[in-house]
């Protein structure tokens, strides 16, 4: 029965993004995905994969990955993997640490979802200092692009029919390879948006449904 009600949510964002109201979204909501403050074996959370570039052609893949906290030789770690029927078929496993605090991921890397983030920390009680607005598929600070470990306030980033409010942002730390990406949370991992560069913008990012 959970699997036909998914497999229900999943059209109902599908059909979503054929609409041609262009006021129709989708609200992510701050209680959906994984609980950052309470983290403890068993606890799962789902993500539906979109992607785009940085303007148009946005769709749900019909990719859903499912995260899993799974307890391994006394410590935490993220499952991840994909339901059947989705396109991508690899399943991944990662510590997670919990803090007084903040959540430590050292072995990002190898996530599906956080691969891109340079800094290990997610704080969950340090300020969101900066006001972030939206221009097109980027958040910006002030009049630049919003990257570095600081944690920013955004009041509201729409992208195609997903819909953040209300939330924090965590940028990715500039490494070698040209991305520029968001983390979205409160005490949840509502959302993570993630844009490639290169001679066309590839746009992609996982919003919880559950």
């Amino acid at each position: 029965m959970k699997y036909i009600s998914l497999l229900l949510c999943v059209g109902l964002f599908l059909q979503a993004c054929e609409s041609e109201d262009p006021s129709t979204h989708i609200n992510v909501s701050a209680t959906s995905g994984i609980d950052l403050r309470n983290l403890k074996s068993g606890q799962e959370s789902k993500y539906v994969l979109y992607q785009s570039d940085c303007s148009a052609n946005f769709q749900f893949t019909g990719d859903t990955l499912v995260v899993e906290v799974i307890t391994r030789n006394d410590s935490l770690f993220l499952q991840e993997s994909y339901t059947d029927g989705s396109q991508r078929e690899r399943s991944v496993q990662h510590t997670i640490i919990p803090k007084d605090g903040y959540i430590l991921i050292p072995q990002r890397f190898t996530s599906e979802f956080l691969f891109f983030y340079g800094n290990d920390t997610i704080y969950l009680d340090k300020p969101a200092t900066t006001q972030l607005i939206q221009n097109g598929c980027q958040l910006m600070e002030n009049s630049s692009p919003f990257i570095g470990n600081a944690i920013g306030s955004v009041q509201e980033f729409q992208f195609g029919t997903m819909r953040v409010t209300d939330t924090k942002g965590i940028s990715c730390v500039p490494g070698s390879f040209n991305v520029e990406a968001y983390i979205f949370y409160t005490d949840h991992l509502n959302a993570v948006h993630i844009v490639q560069e290169g001679l066309v913008e590839n746009v992609f990012g996982f919003m919880a449904i559950e």
